[in-house]
């Protein structure tokens, strides 16, 4: 694979990825199976490894995937809340081992082979996960997992949940302790719950995780109490006032702490005992009250998991075998269509109901036009179903040998007639998510995905607005696009029903009053905060802030003669590498003369636009090729890739670009990239130009807020250490940061210095109050 392949394959997956995780983490609603997103996701992974000039700080590599739920109240997990990485094959496991080994003899300083490494395997259980803080021995907050750095406050709703202990079983108490672990539901619980619903008359659920997640997003914690909710545990967050020296040991903790923990646990040592583990747990998964999908191996000595290096998500000492999904046979008698919230066609397969994991399947996703081709699925097959997850149905593949005759394959869009289900409008073929898209960015399927993407965290942070409110908005037509909420009133907001007719549950004076606070606080937000909310593909966080220190205001983005240069210089290096293509195969000397001489100009200009964008600091000289051709041709990198120019370009010469910027001139609104952010500012101080990293729990100002200042002192801020860092500032509980710091050298700041040597911080944005300990 070239670095040109690489590139457009890595614009293709991240978006893809991250769209899987926002259906797993924050929506509850997968649409492909485990195995299918580790296969994306490694094969990103495998990308950034060859290519790790394509690394970006948003990629799904570099983060944990996924974001918290907009209704309830945000907080950040003192010690960051992550994932596993998943196998599926027993070799695996022992390279897992034999990685275990290593990094302990490597940095124990001990011979590889004399490092006898002690697991603990335990069920995976099914659940929803969640950290629950005590403080001097009583609950003080229960969060969800969220993105992993900061998740939903769910305190209100943990405390119906019996299994869960309001005082800890200690005394005296630790000072502090977080007990994580899982909230489930056991199988004869749910089918009871779903017995009840179906006798008033309500949807039944599609499974225990589902209600699960669905019963922890509900506001009225009297409705929560009605739900069998329980949980297990089996890990710790930050502890203060107690010492834990192996996974074993805080298991019994745990016990004599009042937490229910897993009945089936095992200790061993080695891989061979790992994996007979493994294969005891899946003979006895229906000996189990409760749903699990896998097993988990730790490390148990805690003392050698501190020399085990974590991975961008997950930590090094420990990995979850995921089993195979339980599969069911069944015809495809139809293949419909739905229209998502991005305007992505979605076919699904419509079939004879048949019973899988615990329920009737009637319906399975098909993902897309490309894969049905792929497993060739035609209605009449017999097909073959799984639960991604155990949770969404999806078809996997299809029974050859009882195809009946006369079966046609499937063609999307004649089956649509080229026009959109839900509004009729046009539809196009979108490579980045191999999938046709609605072209009517008007069409009402799309209204409500668009307005949370603009009020989210970290678009326009409009508070209150989140998967519920942002329906009624536009159900009601109170919004009919996303800007639209910049012309609500008080009232018809306050008079929001939330609920159903039935039983109405209205937003409120209150409530209304905070949702418009955080729009007027919108209108004044920076530049790069815009350029992210209006959702142009390709745009994450971190490129609209390098974008926008570019320039001054939309205006002088949209007719940018810098993204225009570096365009022209892709497409001059790309019409080098033709002439170059074209001379090596010319053997006739009359042919080869003036295709020198065209190689010759190109390379000229490449030199004069290279060296101009070079002198900008928006490129830099990679090396030269061509050399055996006679003309060496410099080739250059430029500060962004094609994918984020192109869509930059499209978007703005686009008839919904250019609705955008005449909307935001009706309403008044001027977005701009403040002085000192940007990239031409003449700040002074100690801060004008350097790069800062923030780690830590920071007592002042959230990440967005930290981000902000610093920026406006004229720092520039990443998320990674490197060499080329010039302070990272550390608050309390760094981590693997403050660590690199300290081995490259880079100088450390505690808060306190931070502030001295900036001379106090601007303040946060006004309306804000800033939440206390913020982690980085």
């Amino acid at each position: 694979m070239t670095r040109e392949q690489a590139d457009r394959r890595a614009a293709e997956l991240r978006p893809l990825i991250a769209r899987h995780d926002r259906l797993y983490y924050v929506e509850a609603a997968p649409e492909i199976s485990d195995r299918e997103y580790d296969a994306l996701y490694h094969e990103l992974l495998d990308i950034e490894r060859e290519f790790p000039g394509l690394v970006v700080p948003d990629s799904p590599t570099q983060r944990v995937g996924g974001e918290p739920l907009d209704a309830f109240v945000a907080r950040r997990h003192a010690v960051p809340m992550m994932s596993l990485d998943n196998t599926y094959e027993r070799r695996e496991i022992e390279l897992f081992h034999q990685y275990v080994a290593r990094q302990v003899a490597e940095r124990s300083g001990r011979p590889a082979g004399t490092v006898d490494i002690e697991y603990v395997v335990e069920p995976k259980i099914d659940g929803v996960s969640i950290s629950l803080r005590y403080e001097d021995g009583e609950l003080a907050y229960a969060l969800t997992r969220g993105n992993g750095r900061e998740g939903d406050d769910v305190t209100a709703n943990l405390r119906t949940v019996r299994a869960v202990p309001l005082r800890l079983a200690a005394s005296p108490p630790p000072a502090v302790f977080e007990a994580r672990g899982e909230v489930y539901m056991n199988r004869d619980d749910f089918a009871r719950l779903n017995r009840q619903r179906q006798a008033a008359g309500e949807s039944e659920f599609a499974n225990a995780r589902n209600a699960t997640a669905g019963s922890l997003k509900l506001l009225d914690p009297r409705e929560v109490a009605k739900r069998p909710l329980r949980a297990l545990f089996y890990a710790q967050g930050e502890v203060q006032g107690l010492t834990t020296g192996s996974q074993a040991e805080l298991l019994r903790r745990l016990r004599e702490f009042g937490f229910p923990t897993a009945a089936w646990t095992r200790t061993v040592r080695g891989p061979e005992a790992v994996w007979a583990a493994i294969e005891e747990l899946a003979r006895r998964r229906g000996e189990f009250p409760y749903d699990i999908d896998g097993a988990v191996i730790k490390v148990n000595d805690f003392a050698l998991r501190g020399h085990i290096a974590p991975t961008a998500k997950a930590p090094g000492w420990a990995k979850a075998f995921k089993y195979a999904a339980e599969q069911a046979q069944t015809v495809l008698s139809a293949i419909t269509v739905q229209v998502g919230r991005t305007g992505i066609l979605t076919p699904v397969a419509e079939l004879e109901p048949v019973f899988l994991a615990g329920s009737t399947i009637s319906r399975a996703t098909l993902h897309n036009e490309d894969e049905i081709r792929r497993k060739d699925i035609r209605v009449g097959d017999t097909v073959t179903i799984e639960k991604a997850g155990e949770v969404i149905p999806a078809v996997v593949g299809v029974v050859p040998e009882r195809r009946p005759a006369g079966t046609r394959p499937f063609d999307l869009m004649e089956h649509v007639g080229g026009r959109c289900p839900s509004c009729g409008g046009p539809v196009r073929r979108d490579p980045q998510f191999v999938a046709w898209r609605c072209e009517n960015l008007h069409c009402p399927a799309q209204y409500t995905r668009r307005l949370q993407y603009l009020a989210a965290r970290n678009g326009l942070d409009i508070e209150a607005i989140g998967g519920v409110v942002a329906e009624r908005l536009v159900e009601t037509g109170l919004v009919k696009e996303p800007l639209d909420v910049f012309t609500l009133g008080l009232g018809p907001v306050a008079a929001l029903n939330l609920g159903t007719p039935e039983e109405p549950r209205v937003l409120g004076e209150r409530n209304a009053r905070r949702l418009l606070d955080a729009v007027a606080r919108a209108r004044t937000l920076p530049l790069a905060r815009w350029l992210h909310a209006i959702g142009i593909p390709n745009i994450g966080q971190a490129t609209a802030e390098k974008v926008a220190a570019l320039h001054t205001d939309l205006d002088h983005l949209a007719e940018s003669d810098l993204l225009n240069d570096m365009r022209r210089l892709r497409r001059l290096q790309e019409e080098a590498d033709e002439l170059g293509r074209q001379l090596r195969g010319a053997g006739d000397p009359a042919a080869r003369a003036p295709l020198l001489d065209a190689l010759r100009q190109s390379r000229d200009a490449i030199t004069a636009l290279g060296t101009a964008l070079e002198t900008r600091g928006l490129a830099r000289r990679k090396g030269t090729k061509g050399g055996r051709l006679g003309v060496e041709i410099p080739e250059y990198l430029t500060e962004f890739g094609p994918d984020v120019l192109d869509s930059l370009a499209e978007f703005f010469a686009s008839p919904e670009g250019e609705a955008v910027r005449r909307r935001l001139r009706e309403l008044g609104i001027h977005p701009v990239t403040p002085v000192a952010e940007s990239a031409t500012s003449t700040t002074s101080g100690p801060l004008a130009g350097k790069t800062v990293v923030l780690t830590g729990t920071l007592q002042r100002y959230t990440r967005e807020a930290a981000r902000e200042a610093l920026m406006r002192l004229g720092a520039k801020v990443t998320d990674s250490v490197s060499s080329k860092t010039d302070f990272v500032i550390a608050g309390e509980n760094a981590g693997s940061k403050l660590d690199k710091a300290r081995e490259l050298g880079v100088r450390v700041l505690t808060e306190e210095e931070f502030v001295a040597m900036a001379g106090g911080l601007p303040a946060p944005p006004a309306g804000r109050v800033p939440r206390q300990g913020m982690l980085f």
